[in-house]
């Protein structure tokens, strides 16, 4: 049975308090400035459609893909590879490699690929006959 804390916990991570900023305080922003009536209705207009972007495109990376700017995804890292026996079960190292650089990166599991890939090395090393010539 999985624990309640294993299953909540991901969600209190760097990168889930990131999405929830970035899909909050662009709605917060436009409606504060629309309501300031500072703006004409051109510039009205540009700031709903950069909250939505915000929303939408920035928001849906960062939840579904692990794509966040670099200070998010190298809190987010350190927060993984920290707290790997809570989140994850057997080992697991992380790290963030570049998705658009400068302006995000993607954060991506390490053990996993080189662990079999060694225990396939390992496994032919070892399947090997020596040859009697």
């Amino acid at each position: 049975m999985h624990h309640w804390r294993k299953a909540w916990y991901p969600l209190i991570g760097p990168l889930m308090i990131w999405v929830v900023f970035i899909v909050v305080t662009p709605f917060l922003g436009a409606i504060t400035i629309v309501n300031l009536q500072v703006l004409p209705p051109l510039g009205d207009a540009v700031i709903k459609t950069a909250g939505i972007f915000c929303t939408m495109v920035l928001g849906s990376l960062g939840a579904l893909a692990e794509i966040a700017p670099p200070f998010v995804t190298r809190r987010e890292v350190n927060w993984r590879n920290r707290n790997s026996e809570m989140l994850f079960e057997g080992e697991v190292t992380w790290k963030d490699v570049p998705f658009l650089p400068p302006v995000l990166n993607r954060i991506r599991s390490t053990t996993g690929k080189r662990r079999r890939q060694e225990w396939t090395e390992s496994a032919t090393d070892s399947d090997a006959k020596p040859s009697t010539a």
